[in-house]
């Protein structure tokens, strides 16, 4: 317990000088990391363009510590909207007449991350790391120490990847656009016709266009119609069902086509390249064998069954790991997104 003051000079310096206060920082802001991302996007689109061609980062990751990450979870979907939003404000306050927009990705990526420490700066409740790249490749989260010196990241945990639409109340139609690709992480596909240079129109004087401006182009007739074409019917697919992988720490997607009544899902190895019926990923996060998917022709529906020590999620629920030789089936149905150890997404949807 504080003492008193026992003095009344004692009392006048407390009220001169007020004791400070040892209080919690305070929590990132939406407004800032907002604000961070479109600096560091100016400041690429000042780096990076060359001439009359405007380039730019495209791919951003987001370090905040644990506790802001969590806080500010469920405001990213907004915060990403809001930056795509200046991004293409600000090449419209750059671009003139002769600029030409280029951009090496397709898509703007951003993934927000927990971490507590960034090239050995410690991260506090306050701070906030942003970096920005032209692609995705030189861009990762780190799960742990490793030995190689050529990691642009190192933070203490990596992005758990789950269905943040699956555990949170999200306003979907109103970010249509925004591929929930994993928990803290997005993608918004950069539009062509938003980059495009602006066409300049005929020039006109107290109303009357210029003299210089090119003459109309005559329209011509319209053409009889022919005859009508039935529509043709579309050709059955061949396989059973599409699976689309995302492998979150390497940032590559791949699609395979399941054309067996039953696939297994591996990690790619040398003593699986024979068998035909393996879907084989390139992860280190991937079991071998993971996991098993089969179509069930008596009852008409796909089941998968779990083999893996590490966490295996079906829609958000935990799959019970079984033994390869006494598999225990729980039904997949269309659509579908399969998590793999917290890292690789598959997105399942059957053709029929």
């Amino acid at each position: 317990m504080e003492k008193q003051p026992k003095t009344f000079w004692d009392q006048l310096s407390n009220l001169l000088v007020p004791k400070r206060q040892s209080g919690v920082p305070e929590p990132i802001k939406s407004d800032r990391i907002l604000h961070e991302l479109i600096r560091c996007f100016e400041a690429s689109l000042n780096r990076e363009s060359i001439g009359n061609s405007l380039l730019f980062d495209a791919h951003y990751i987001v370090i905040l510590h644990p506790s802001s990450y969590t806080e500010r979870l469920a405001a990213l979907p907004v915060i990403v909207n809001e930056a795509v939003n200046a991004f293409y404000a600000a090449i419209d306050r750059r671009k003139g007449g002769d600029d030409r927009i280029v951009t090496v990705a397709s898509h703007w990526q951003f993934k927000f991350g927990p971490g507590t420490e960034f090239e050995g700066r410690a991260i506090g409740p306050a701070d906030i790391e942003v970096i920005g790249s032209l692609t995705g490749h030189s861009l990762e989260i780190d799960p742990g120490p490793r030995p190689s010196a050529n990691s642009n990241l190192k933070a203490t945990r990596k992005v758990k990847n789950t269905n943040v639409y699956e555990k949170m109340d999200v306003n979907l139609p109103a970010f249509g656009h925004i591929d929930f690709r994993e928990s803290g992480a997005f993608a918004v596909r950069i539009d062509p016709a938003r980059l495009a240079p602006p066409v300049p129109g005929p020039a006109v004087t107290d109303g009357v266009a210029s003299a210089n401006a090119p003459a109309p182009q005559s329209v011509a007739p319209a053409t009889a119609p022919g005859p009508v074409v039935p529509p043709v019917a579309p050709v059955r697919p061949e396989h059973l069902a599409r699976i689309d992988c995302y492998m979150a720490d390497q940032n590559t997607e791949e699609t395979h086509w399941m054309k067996d009544r039953e696939v297994v899902i591996a990690r790619h190895e040398p003593d699986n390249g024979a068998f035909a019926n393996y879907i084989r990923l390139r992860s280190p996060y991937v079991s071998n064998p993971h996991a098993r998917i089969r179509y069930d022709a008596s009852a008409g529906v796909f089941q998968l069954a779990s083999f893996s020590g590490h966490e295996t999620r079906l829609n958000e629920q935990i799959v019970a790991r079984s033994e390869p030789t006494n598999p225990v089936w729980v039904e997949l149905p269309s659509p579908s997104q399969i998590l793999l150890n917290g890292v690789v997404t598959l997105t399942f949807t059957r053709t029929d």
